[in-house]
Order: structure tokens, then sequence, then C-alpha cells
């Protein structure tokens, strides 16, 4: 299983379905598409800026949204919210009082063992209620954003500051008490920048440094959080190629991607800073020497997430967002034996696996590639602050180009069905399964539900 102690017994209650960040759905018929069945959108909520989808009970589908940030990257100061959505039209039907942020990187949500919803969001964690109510809230100690967060097996939150994009900074992990939010160790300053989310199997923490991965654990009787000395599997650095980000623990190993630099904007597509292809690393949880293979073999390759991991079928997906190759491969020990790959398809999001029914969702962003030239790019940047205010100019983007949902064979890679999403922008976050036979589709500026029609 993805999901820990710490998460509330329900399916996708936090990011990737689980600490894990498996991205595998453990439970239900998933979409099962059969011959003739289609997909198609059935609810578009406008919700700009919205960083993560996740549930609690049945019916229960909260999102983690924000302000706009007046520039880029590490912008300040920018407030958080959380929406409770009808899982079916993805009305608003219950909101959180305005958040404190601060500094803008996407932040984190997640249902905790207790029944609360935490927020990670800037420099400050937050305690809400399922009705919404504020609860509790704690200023992280240091003033740049933390991105997301995870629980372990005692309930504690372990969280990180966010250089990103620069990935100069070395990062501070905080562990806080799930009540009260205070911290239960001293603040562990790490060797580097750690930009990647941090994933956890309940007992320690794996966070992805910029050249090296480091495993933590909290002693909270002693009040503090150590570094494993003896495992410290090295990736970098390497002339041309960049940071790794979100990493994948399964029974046996450790999956990562690198060359996580990049200059998105609308689409990651033509976004990679780094000239070396993107590369897919493991290594054994019980021995730190770090394999690698490229993904795609293009140069400039690029990405902003982790792999997907499919525990029945012991099969990685990985991907290259720059470039629009996905591929698979199935774990054979220590090895990797190809599987597929598919050429031009503009995937950047995180991944959503359905075991049971070996599905694999996706996204396809399709637009002009004139508008991913430099200059036009440079254009789209110093336009986004306008365009994020005002619905009018988010309806005719989509006319440049739009998101696509696409389901495949987890086996083989084959298209089983696909279908546009009205979002102006490419999904790079997280989205969820739907509590039927649907799927809820993220992008920073559009939720949809995306459900299975019967032919005809």
């Amino acid at each position: 299983m993805s999901a820990t102690a710490g998460y509330w017994p329900g399916v996708w209650t936090c990011e990737d379905g689980g600490p894990r960040r498996w991205g595998a759905v453990p439970e239900g018929r998933g979409l099962g598409i059969g011959a003739g069945e289609q997909l198609e959108v059935a609810a578009v909520h406008d919700a700009f800026a919205t960083d993560a989808l996740v549930r609690r009970e049945p019916g229960e589908l909260y999102a983690l949204r924000h302000d706009v940030p007046l520039s880029g990257a590490q912008a300040a100061p920018v407030e958080a919210w959380v929406e409770r959505l009808d899982p079916d039209t993805l009305a608003v039907t219950a909101s959180s009082p305005r958040l404190p942020g601060g500094p803008f990187w996407p932040g984190g949500l997640a249902a905790h063992a207790s029944g609360d919803l935490h927020v990670v969001f800037g420099h400050w964690a937050h305690r809400l209620s399922p009705e919404l109510e504020v609860l509790a809230s704690h200023r992280l100690p240091v003033e740049r954003p933390h991105n997301s967060f995870v629980v372990l097996d005692g309930g504690e939150l372990v969280t990180k500051d966010c250089d990103a994009p620069a990935g100069q900074a070395p990062s501070t992990v905080s562990a806080l008490d799930p009540e009260t939010l205070l911290p239960v160790a001293a603040p562990l300053r790490l060797p580097e920048p750690v930009i990647a989310r941090l994933s956890s199997d309940g007992k320690s923490v794996i966070a992805v440094g910029t050249t090296v991965v480091f495993r933590l654990r909290l002693d909270r009787d002693a009040g503090r959080i150590t570094l494993d000395e003896r495992w410290r599997p090295r990736y970098g650095p390497a002339p041309e190629r960049g940071y790794g980000w979100d990493p994948v623990i399964t029974d046996r190993h450790l999956f990562w991607m690198d060359n996580g630099r990049n200059r998105v904007d609308h689409t990651m597509l033509d976004s990679g800073v780094d000239a070396s292809p993107v590369r897919l690393w493991w290594a054994r949880l019980d021995d730190d020497a770090a394999r690698s293979v490229e993904i795609s073999g293009l140069a400039h390759g690029t990405e902003s997430n982790p792999p997907g991991w499919d525990p029945e079928g012991r099969i990685v997906v990985a991907y290259d967002a720059g470039n629009a190759v996905v591929r698979a491969w199935r774990v054979n020990g220590d090895e990797l034996e190809p599987l597929w790959r598919r050429d031009r398809l503009a995937h950047a999001g995180h991944l959503i696996l359905y075991p049971r029914t070996r599905e694999l969702i996706v996204g396809d962003w399709r637009g002009p590639a004139v508008l991913r030239n430099p200059l036009a790019r440079r254009g789209a940047r110093a336009l986004g602050p306008v365009i994020a205010r005002s619905r009018r100019a988010r309806r005719a983007i989509p006319r440049a180009g739009a998101d696509q949902l696409v389901v495949l064979d987890l086996d083989s890679g084959a298209e089983k069905a696909r279908v546009e999403v009205p979002s102006p922008v490419q999904g790079f976050l997280f989205p969820a399964p739907g509590f039927g036979r649907d799927v809820y589709y993220q992008s920073l500026t559009t939720v949809a539900r995306v459900a299975v029609t019967a032919p005809g």
C-alpha cells in the first residue's frame, strides 16, 4: 500500500495517493473502459490557482488553492485556502478562511489519521476541521516556501523549505506535532538544497537533494531528526544535467528522475534548461549504489514530478515532459526491462495508475509550436498575472492550445480513450481518482471531472 498509518484510512487522502508516491489507486474497479465506451468531460470548475485535489470520506473532495502571485516563482506574499467541492458538479460547497502563506511555491494538503486536514503552504502549516474551520496554525522557521509534507506513522508532520527553481540554498527539515503544529524536534539543516517533495514509508523520510539522496528519521523522545550516514545514493553532479524531483518508495527500491530545472509556462514542452537527456534513477533501499537509464535519449529533457509505480505488475513509468515521451519498464530483480514507449505524448503531471484494471492516466498537451519560441514565452509570462485575474482571458486561451486526458493500457501502452479538457495550460500538479468510473483532472487553471460514457 502507498498510504501509511498517519493518514485517514481512505483512498487518495493525500497527493499521489500516499507518501510513497506510487500514484496507484489501491482499490475500486478503476475506469474499466470497455469496447465502444468513451470519455466525456462531465463537469468543469474554473479554479485559478489550484495546487492539489485530495479525498477523505466517500464524496468528500477537497482542493488547495492560493492567490495569484504578482511575479514568478518564490513571489511573496500570497495566501491559501481550501475548498470542498461537490464530487459530481465540482461546485464549491464550503471554503476555509484565507490562510497565511508567504513566498509562493505549490504547497500540500492531506487528510490526517485524526480526521483533520493539514495544509503546508509558503512558510506556514495549518490544521483544519473537515468543515474547514481553522484549528491551529504555525509559522515555519525558514522564510522560503515549503512544498508540502509527509505524515509519519506516529502522526507527526515532516516538511522542508524549497529553493526552487534555483536550487542554491540548503533546505531545513522540520517535524511538527499534528495537533498544535509546534516543533517536536530541532530543525535539521541538510547539506544541500532539496527541490523535490519528500516521500516516506511512515518511519523514515526520503529527501532527494541536488546531488545525493538522504534518508532521515525522527527521534521524538530525543527531540532530533537524524540522517542515515550509511545510505546516501549519489546521482550528481554532472555537466549539463540537473537536480532530481519527487522519489517513489517501493518494497525494494527508490526511483526518481533528474533534470528538474526548466522554464515552464503554459506547457513543459521545450522548457528544459539542462542540455542532457532526462534520466530515471533507482537504488536499492539496502544499498546506496545508484543506477540510471535515459528516458527519451533526447537533449534538454525535463520533468518536475515522480515516476509511477504499479506494485502488481512491478512496472515503473517515467516520462520526458520537455520532449513528449512516456516510457515503462518492468522491474526484474535490480534490472529494468523495457516494456513500451510512447513518443509525441506530451505528459507533464502526476500519474494515476489503476493496477486492477491495468489502466494508466496521462495527459497530452496540444498547442502550436510557435507559442513555444523564446520570444512568445517571454510575452506569455508577462501577461500571466493579467490572464490569471480574468476569466474572459482564460476562456480565450484554449483556442491556442488545450490539454487532453488519455487512458493507456498499463501493460502495452496502447491507447484506450482520450478527451480534450478545456484547460488553457498543461496539467503539472495533482489530479485524483473519482468515486466511480471517473477521474478528476487538475491544472493550474482548471479542475474537471472526466467520466466514462456508454456506447451511443
